[in-house]
């Protein structure tokens, strides 16, 4: 099979913004739905999908999800991609993202777990199928273990910064997190633990070279109040919206998945960021080379390391609008 590569960066051609800011109100479906977890590893004979539909009805449907942190509410932590001349046009699409499973007992979810949940989340939505599926980090992931449960839903999937399986320096950067986040429970400070898990966590999202720029000052004294300061506040920021059992579960979540890629036939785009020292390049390479089905590898430069898809709104605008469009071809067979 013939593999295509294409690479990106900040200065290729930007995407046209909108001047003003963007004033529209596109429909919005903020659902509930029960579903049974027959053929799931999870606990309950049922649990409860949260999910977000938004976007003109009748208009195809983009099933897009992110990582660990991100909800339903694509269109606010995706907010740069989404919007009239974007990425996730409402006029044009219909958005549907859901709120990631997890346990209460802090024992991780699959990822085929999330896969089997979305596709009864599509049934009971009444979508046979779907022609886009956009992931990123363990969005990806899922999107990977979708595509292999449930090929025949699926036409294109688009995975930024998400492998088949977790590379072995980034399961060791989160055991280390995990371990933190146990000894907050035992110590009865969770929001403590959250914060701390989250703020060494950060470290491994962007690469030294970004720190090094952000922390120039000469004063070692300056910096290490600045470092202090920032690793705080990303930290404490992030325990006031997420509990610990649910990053337990999701951070566990990513060091167990694994999807044989074989099993992956659909057209498939993976998203390699050059500076990403969670998912290295070379890692979506390997994959590349081992999927069943017709595959294209996009390399991204940027600075950003694995946050670039939140960071370089420019590239994956363009990036992601022409690959929907079907601008960008996949690999012949």
């Amino acid at each position: 099979m013939n593999r295509i590569s294409t690479q990106l960066s900040p200065a290729a051609r930007p995407l046209p913004w909108p001047s003003d800011p963007i004033d529209m109100k596109p429909p919005v479906e903020d659902g509930q739905m029960v579903i049974p977890t027959l053929g799931m590893s999870l606990v309950d004979e049922r649990v409860q999908l949260r999910y977000r539909l938004i976007g003109r009805a009748g208009a195809p449907v983009l099933l897009t999800v992110g990582g660990i942190s991100a909800d339903r509410c694509v269109d606010q932590w995706w907010s740069d991609l989404f919007g009239c001349g974007r990425a996730f046009n409402p006029e044009h699409y219909r958005l549907l993202s859901m709120d990631w499973l997890s346990r209460e007992d802090g024992q991780a979810v699959q990822t085929r777990d999330q896969a089997i949940a979305l596709a009864r989340l599509l049934d009971g939505l009444g979508i046979e199928c779907v022609q886009n599926f956009i992931g990123a980090s363990y969005g990806a992931m899922v999107g990977l273990a979708f595509a292999a449960e449930f090929p025949q839903r699926l036409g294109r999937l688009i995975a930024i910064s998400g492998p088949h399986q977790a590379h072995p320096i980034s399961t060791a950067r989160r055991i280390v997190q995990r371990e933190i986040l146990r000894l907050g429970a035992e110590r009865d400070v969770p929001e403590r633990g959250v914060a701390l898990a989250r703020a060494l966590a950060l470290t491994t999202y962007r690469p030294p070279e970004l720190f090094e720029q952000r922390f120039d000052q000469s004063d070692a004294q300056e910096r290490l109040a600045a470092l202090h300061g920032y690793l705080r506040h990303v930290g404490v920021s992030f325990a006031g919206r997420f509990d610990l059992p649910r990053y337990l579960s999701l951070s566990e979540s990513m060091d167990l998945h694994q999807v044989d890629p074989v099993r992956v036939c659909c057209t498939t785009h993976l998203v390699a960021v050059d500076s990403d020292e969670l998912v290295p390049p070379a890692q979506l390479e390997s994959l590349a080379a081992r999927l069943a089905g017709p595959v294209r590898l996009h390399r991204v430069r940027s600075s950003y390391g694995h946050d670039a898809f939140l960071k370089e709104p420019d590239v994956f605008n363009r990036l992601i609008s022409r690959i929907v469009a079907g601008e960008v071809c996949h690999a012949v067979a």
